[in-house]
């Protein structure tokens, strides 16, 4: 995205009009990377939000803030120290490079405090957000002995230094003129090389808007009309905010709609809610992909260690299969030991079960009556082990089953809400830890997902405790739906007692449809039935539970948003 000097610097304008005389009454740090400033301002409360997270550095003000999962950083200590309930006097763009200066009057309770700068450097994996006073440097979010490329040292007592820019020229610098006055075309890829602070989507707009302009082509000093085409582009372009959107998703946030742009473009009255649509959108995709990652990365895990598992308790019992034949071994040798010496290494018996003729294998070191011996050791012990490992067998096939279906549930998670709904049932089924929460914090409980089909109530679970909780408190005559043959959700369509109409039953088993394994392959078969023929075995895992008594019907999935109520 263009989050260039451009960009920043009519954002600045805005956040500087919004904050100016604003007082900073909370600081946080809810994760390592963002700072949040709550601000009381005359307009109301503000939440500033500072991230300097590589992959998308911001400024910018939201609505809400993250979740914290840290206790407050020593750089956030520092930041409460010297600048809680400080007066924003002024929030501007520095030079014309992503840095952006923010000026604090420390509160009046201090009067011999001076004035505190912070300045936040959004520059990918040089982000960083640094307090100074009188010039010199007190702390830095990424660590005061942060040294980048052993250029510009952040230490506190040193005096703080803009980070180098190169060669770059700012866009008001008249040695631009000449860099261009030679130049057959103004290309973006030149542009980006000798002017400071422009994103390539950027650079491409002016270079495409010059190059088209009919009263420039033919001009002899092309750099003195360009200069004069650049500064009035970047200072004087009317601001219109709007995202680029493309199958419903933010892809991008312009200062205005770029000719460039490919897809629906969505225009806001600020650049700042612009871009918090733009950064939320970002976030929840990121968090998203993140914790999909981590979670199927666990279940794979489990999978494979429940796999082997169950792989190790298969062989031990295919050894034991032959107990029966081992114990009647040693029954054949008892009962003809006086046609049996010692010192043979095998004996042709009578099997007087079934009048046939074995083979009965003999250590030639035992007398016949220690052969029997060994025979009924070996038979007791492989019984033992019979005894043991059909339970286990059983165990690790049911864990291998419901982690199957979990691996199911994931991938049909289309929110952080659905993933974090798993998360909570593999920390309740004990294959992750939950992780610790801060005393006094509340936890949001996750609700299913709730569809009003024409006036009926309709639930639909999100993971395998969900679906037992939907399931077993709905009332018995209620209707039950599952997609045959498949991990699906379980979905209760309350009936209230009342007959459904076709209508209603048909879009509630395409939307168990969609929720279930065979979405990808079209049709689907749903079993539905009343509430009361669904059982629970027990000791069973979550999720797990027979039917009978049951129709089906072949059903299209289809999620029908438009129904979803929550």
């Amino acid at each position: 995205m263009p989050q260039d000097a451009f960009t920043l610097r009519y954002l600045c304008e805005e956040l500087n009009g919004i904050l100016k005389g604003g007082k900073i009454n909370r600081v946080a740090q809810p994760d390592s990377d963002i700072t949040v400033f709550t601000v009381y301002t005359s307009s109301g409360i503000k939440k500033l939000i500072l991230d300097v997270n590589p992959a998308c550095p911001r400024i910018g003000l939201s609505e809400s803030e993250p979740p914290s999962g840290q206790n407050p950083s020593n750089f956030c200590m520092l930041l409460k120290k010297h600048i809680l309930s400080a007066t924003i006097k002024g929030l501007s763009l520095v030079g014309f490079d992503r840095v952006v200066k923010i000026e604090l009057l420390p509160s009046t309770e201090f009067f011999d405090s001076p004035e505190k700068i912070i300045y936040v450097e959004l520059m990918g994996r040089y982000s960083n957000v640094i307090l100074t006073e009188n010039g010199k440097v007190l702390g830095g979010n990424r660590g005061i002995n942060f040294l980048d490329n052993n250029v510009r040292p952040l230490i506190a007592g040193l005096n703080y230094r803009l980070p180098p820019v190169g060669d770059k020229k700012e866009p008001s610098d008249c040695a631009i003129k000449e860099i261009f006055d030679s130049a057959d075309k103004i290309t973006a890829e030149n542009l980006c090389k000798f002017v400071q602070g422009l994103a390539n989507s950027t650079a491409q707009e002016i270079a495409d808007g010059f190059n088209a302009d009919e009263t420039l082509k033919g001009a002899v000093n092309i750099g003195e009309k360009f200069y004069g085409y650049l500064n009035d582009y970047i200072y004087r372009t009317v601001k219109r905010p709007c995202v680029l959107t493309d199958n419903g998703e933010i892809k991008d946030v312009f200062v205005y709609p770029y000719k460039n742009m490919k897809g629906v473009i969505k225009e806001y009255g600020f650049l700042c809610d612009a871009e918090d649509a733009y950064f939320a959108e970002k976030t929840e995709r990121k968090r998203f992909g993140d914790l999909r990652s981590r979670l199927s990365g666990i279940v794979s895990a489990g999978l494979k260690k429940c796999k082997k598992r169950h792989n190790a308790v298969l062989s031990r019992l295919k050894d034991a299969e032959n107990a029966e034949e081992n114990r009647l071994k040693g029954e054949l040798i008892l009962s003809n030991i006086y046609k049996i010496k010692t010192g043979e290494t095998e004996a042709e018996l009578d099997n007087y079960y079934d009048g046939t003729k074995i083979v009965v294998a003999l250590d030639k070191k035992l007398s016949p009556s220690k052969n029997a011996e060994a025979y009924y050791k070996k038979y007791n012990k492989q019984k033992r082990s019979l005894a043991s490992l059909t339970p286990q067998k059983e165990s690790a096939e049911e864990e291998v089953r419901y982690l199957e279906s979990v691996e199911s549930e994931l991938s049909l998670c289309d929110s952080l809400s659905d993933l974090k709904a798993v998360e909570e049932e593999l920390a309740l089924s004990g294959f992750i830890r939950k992780p610790s929460q801060r005393k006094g914090t509340k936890t949001e409980t996750e609700k299913p997902r709730i569809y009003d089909i024409y006036g009926f109530n309709v639930k639909v679970g999100r993971n395998n405790a969900e679906n037992d909780k939907i399931t077993f408190s709905a009332k018995p005559w209620d209707l039950w739906l599952h997609a045959k043959e498949h991990h699906s959700s379980h979905l209760v369509l309350e009936t209230g007692g009342k007959k459904i109409p076709d209508r209603v039953l048909v879009a509630a088993a395409e939307i168990c449809a969609y929720y279930s394994q065979g979405r990808e392959g079209g049709k689907t078969e749903i079993a539905y039935c009343e509430r009361k023929f669904v059982k629970k075995p027990k000791r069973s895992p979550l999720g797990f539970c027979t039917y009978t008594n049951f129709k089906s019907l072949i059903v299209q999935p289809n999620v029908h948003v438009e129904l979803l109520k929550q």
